[in-house]
């Protein structure tokens, strides 16, 4: 009679032997959703199914992130990692799930998913963290292989465009578990170069093994606190990675990295040039409106000089006019005359006496008399 057991001790006696079993920990199952239920608590529950057998799950809310959300749905082929435990409640055996992917994806890919959404809710990704790349660089600086063909084929492209500007190289690996490590020292590098405007990062294609390199987290950060403008060329246009999110801008192609980071002199020369023709023009015609203004200003003056000679001529006819009038001359012409004595003229005949000599001024003459 000791060795009967309750239904609980049972219950738990099995959930003993199946969470303490290693292979039924941490283990990954495939198999189709069906029964799904999102409770107002937040948690997930459904049953995961294949051809033959079912199993029961269940997911908490805190595993469920926002990139996780859409893949569950009923239906969905899902591989769903957790562990096999026992709700002792009902001394049912279910998984209890800590993640979940798409069957139809890799084990990298579903990497990559999860640390590009970590990053975008930190707002690594955001365009207000963006810095613009300057429209004259001096000095570039490159984080690559110095012995691919990437640095060869953006060298030609500098000398082509922009001669001018000077380039740094800090070589780095750009494939293999010790890539991620070695872009962030040579980046690095880079970063205490004096008067550096730009840099870039480039890699050609490759498989997502081979590129992997460039999803590392703390290359992310890395380049997200970097006071330098960044710009990613990793692998071909259809080719992404965690870098081209968090860099300031994204390169389709590391020639096209060389493109974007320089201006062409060609298209410089050239507007050099219109600049010239319309400053030319512009001066042209500002001395034609220079000289039209001098040419109305001299007519103008003329005009004014003319008016006003003419006025002053008006008013000197009409002083000489004035002049005329009070001139004794005048007075003469009219059978008036001007008698004098001693040469100072006699108003009133009170002021000479008998024998005085006086002078008659006449219009032709004088006549001298003797007053008696």
């Amino acid at each position: 009679m000791n060795d009967i057991l309750s239904v609980s001790d049972l219950t738990h006696v099995i959930k003993a032997i199946l969470e303490e079993d290693p292979d039924l920990q941490q283990i990954s199952v495939k198999g189709e959703v069906s029964n799904l239920t999102i409770h107002s608590s937040g948690h997930a529950y459904f049953t995961l199914k294949d051809e033959e057998s079912q199993i029961s799950c269940v997911m908490f809310r805190g595993q469920i992130s926002p990139l996780i959300r859409p893949l569950l749905k009923a239906g969905a082929k899902l591989v769903v990692e957790g562990d096999v435990t026992v709700y002792v409640s009902r001394g049912q055996y279910q998984m209890q799930v800590t993640s979940i992917r798409d069957a139809g994806i890799g084990d990298l890919f579903q990497q990559f998913l999860l640390l590009k959404e970590k990053l975008k809710e930190e707002g690594l990704f955001e365009r207000e963290h963006k810095k613009p790349l300057p429209a004259f660089p001096q000095k570039i600086g490159i984080v690559t292989s110095p012995t691919g063909a990437v640095i060869q084929d953006m060298l030609r492209v500098f000398e082509r465009r922009y001669p001018c500007v000077e380039v740094i190289l800090s070589p780095s690996l750009v494939q293999g578990d010790l890539a991620a490590e070695s872009v962030i020292r040579a980046f690095r590098r880079l970063q205490e170069e004096p008067d550096l405007d730009v840099i870039i990062i480039a890699r050609g294609g490759g498989s997502t093994e081979d590129l992997w390199g460039f999803n590392d987290e703390r290359l992310a950060r890395t380049i997200f606190d970097s006071a330098i403008p960044v710009v990613s060329a990793i692998g071909h246009e259809t080719d992404f990675t965690i870098l081209d999110f968090v860099a300031d801008v994204r390169a389709a192609t590391p020639t096209a990295a060389a493109e974007l980071t320089t201006p062409d002199r060609v298209e410089l020369l050239n507007a050099l040039d219109s600049t010239k023709i319309y400053f030319l023009e512009l001066l042209q015609k500002q001395l034609n409106e220079s000289e039209q203004f001098l040419d109305d200003f001299t007519e103008r003056l003329g005009w004014q000089m003319s008016r006003l000679l003419q006025n002053n001529k008006s008013q000197l006819d009409l002083l000489e006019a004035q002049l005329q009038i009070q001139n004794p001359k005048a007075f003469l012409t009219q059978g008036y005359s001007i008698t004098l004595k001693d040469g100072k003229k006699i108003l009133s005949s009170e002021e000479l006496q008998k024998g005085d000599e006086i002078e008659t001024v006449l219009q032709d003459g004088r006549v001298t008399s003797i007053v008696k």
